[in-house]
């Protein structure tokens, strides 16, 4: 059950970084479409139970948003950059 609530709370995390990210750099669409590709597998896995999975596909979405902020491709509101290594 702790495993099903970290997964939930790591989707939840996902999905307001989505909602609230800026592309400003063309370069970054592709980067874009691996990202929105590796939350719908979270959500998915999520869906089937298999927390461990979306847990780490959404961890994986974090990687590349935080990346796309470090390459200057990406941008999202100052109260969230706590979240990067930016």
């Amino acid at each position: 059950m702790e495993l099903e609530k970290e997964a939930q709370k790591e989707i939840e995390r996902i999905e307001k970084i989505i909602q609230n990210l800026k592309v400003v750099d063309s370069k970054a669409d592709g980067l874009l479409k691996v990202l929105n590709s590796y939350y719908q597998d979270s959500k998915s896995f999520f869906e089937k139970k298999q927390y461990l999975q979306a847990l780490e596909t959404a961890f994986i979405v974090w990687a590349y948003v935080d990346a796309g902020l470090h390459l200057k491709v990406f941008e999202v509101p100052d109260s969230l950059k706590r979240m990067f290594t930016v």
